[in-house]
């Protein structure tokens, strides 16, 4: 009898009905050959032609607007957004990824950038930098909904990568933060996330307002890491 019989594959378990709607997005795309500027159907159309329910199809619709593939032009549709076909085709081999092995790339390089991002953040925030972060740390101990406060922690993130006064970084950032899809689930799920988060964000609050380079590495090091753990 072979070790892996009766075995699930962990990464396939992890595909949700709107991903599934993604890759037939990007198989449409690819097989009408599809370009930044080109309109894409209806929904009620594309519903009917993918056998998903309007609910799957307007989250897959949403999670590519978020990560700048599509954009919706009001009474119009939804178009293509991408700036070249290149560009295109990157964005939707990382929106196809499985999302296991997606969230642990994405993790990994957080792992690496972020940590620095915070020691140069501490070294040359401005006092405008340094009340801005701290404000949104408490906004987001103050949120009551999971999604915003999704949205509100990339805030958070990406305010610090700005004040490492390095655009590049900052730009990295937000790529990134593009490609974070919502993971939790559950209400105790999205509780424990919250209070976990907010333990390391106050952390790296701490430690920026008072200059404290090793301190704000190390404190987004753990951050990033306890966080990896709740949803990896």
């Amino acid at each position: 009898m072979k070790k892996n019989a009766g075995r699930t594959n962990p990464i396939k378990k992890t595909v949700r009905a709107y991903e599934e709607v993604i890759q037939k997005i990007r198989k449409l795309i690819e097989n009408d050959d599809l370009g930044p500027g080109d309109l894409l159907p209806p929904e009620r159309q594309l519903a009917e032609k993918f056998k998903v329910s309007r609910h799957s199809l307007r989250e897959a619709i949403r999670v590519l607007q978020e990560q700048g593939v599509l954009a919706t032009r009001q009474g119009s549709g939804n178009y293509i957004q991408a700036s070249s076909k290149a560009d295109l085709i990157r964005a939707l081999n990382i929106s196809t990824m499985p999302t296991e092995q997606k969230l642990r790339d994405l993790f990994q390089i957080r792992e690496i950038i972020e940590p620095q991002m915070a020691r140069l953040a501490a070294e040359n925030a401005t006092d405008e930098d340094r009340k801005q972060i701290a404000e949104i740390a408490q906004a987001l101990i103050e949120i009551a909904d999971f999604a915003e406060g999704q949205s509100l922690d990339h805030d958070f993130h990406e305010t610090i990568a700005a004040a490492t006064g390095n655009q590049l970084l900052h730009s990295i950032l937000q790529e990134i933060n593009k490609s974070m899809l919502p993971s939790a689930s559950s209400q105790n799920e999205k509780k424990r996330r919250k209070d976990v988060s907010n333990a390391g964000h106050s952390a790296i609050v701490e430690a920026i307002e008072k200059h404290d380079a090793d301190a704000a590495e190390a404190a987004m090091r753990e951050h990033i890491a306890a966080i990896r753990s709740e949803i990896i």
